[in-house]
């Protein structure tokens, strides 16, 4: 099964990859929202169900390329139109609130907003990370999007055969990045460990096994920008989410 990301035009081979595919893109699967007004209630009542129909129906497989990052808002927009039209609210229900209220969900999901411009900052903070990510494979490393590790920001695997994994956390407001054993459990004692300074550099604080002779200057270069860029990322769309819940 296909673990790193889409690029160039890349699809999944089949529903079963694209499946998996969209579950592991999914950032939070977001509730279905309590409301006072029962029709709206019932406009809804079937909105996760068609949002996942609907990306898995093959036509919206951009959202998976990384490098179509300036298509996703548009390529949104296109899917809130379709939930809409199959939720088909009656007549007595503000179809604009039921617009909003797709948007919402799609963007709990994507951390992006429907029709967002390019110059948006969620925008702007995707496509940081689809670079880094891409840099990060240029020196044999690659993002892992198929990891169910849902404490971690993300993983990365070396691709070319070296049995070494990276994992990006963020704990007490700082980004942490273990590299262990492919096949060594989370937070292993062989593990090595590097935090990101408040200048932005990676300081190593231990490696008990030199894991981190397995990289060169290059490398070690890309996966700092890797965690730069999903760090930033993190915290605007916690921002984003805390606006979201406010409103």
């Amino acid at each position: 099964m296909r673990r790193r990301p889409y690029r160039n035009g890349e699809r999944p081979l089949d529903q079963r990859e694209r499946r998996r595919a969209f579950a592991a893109a999914v950032r939070t699967r977001p509730p279905l929202r309590p409301t006072a007004d029962r029709e709206f209630g019932r406009a809804l009542a079937r909105l996760d169900e068609l949002v996942e129909k609907v990306l898995l129906s093959g036509d919206h497989d951009r959202l998976l390329d990384e490098t179509r990052v300036s298509t996703w808002p548009r390529e949104l927009d296109a899917v809130v139109a379709v939930v809409v039209d199959r939720l088909d609210p009656p007549p007595s229900v503000d179809r604009a609130a039921v617009s909003a209220a797709v948007a919402d969900n799609l963007e709990a999901r994507f951390g992006l907003r429907a029709g967002a411009s390019p110059t948006e900052r969620s925008v702007v903070l995707w496509q940081s990370v689809a670079g880094a990510d891409s840099r990060l494979a240029e020196n044999g490393w690659e993002r892992d999007v198929l990891s169910d590790d849902r404490e971690a920001l993300a993983e990365f695997f070396a691709s070319d055969g070296d049995p070494v994994r990276a994992r990006l956390t963020r704990s007490s407001g700082r980004l942490h990045l273990e590299l262990r054993g492919t096949n060594a459990p989370v937070g292993d004692r062989s593990s090595s460990y590097a935090v990101l300074s408040r200048s932005s550099a990676l300081v190593l604080v231990d490696d008990p096994r030199g894991l981190v002779s397995v990289l060169d200057e290059s490398t070690a270069g890309a996966l700092r920008d890797v965690v730069v860029a999903w760090g930033e990322l993190a915290d605007h769309l916690d921002e984003r989410r805390a606006e979201t819940g406010a409103r």
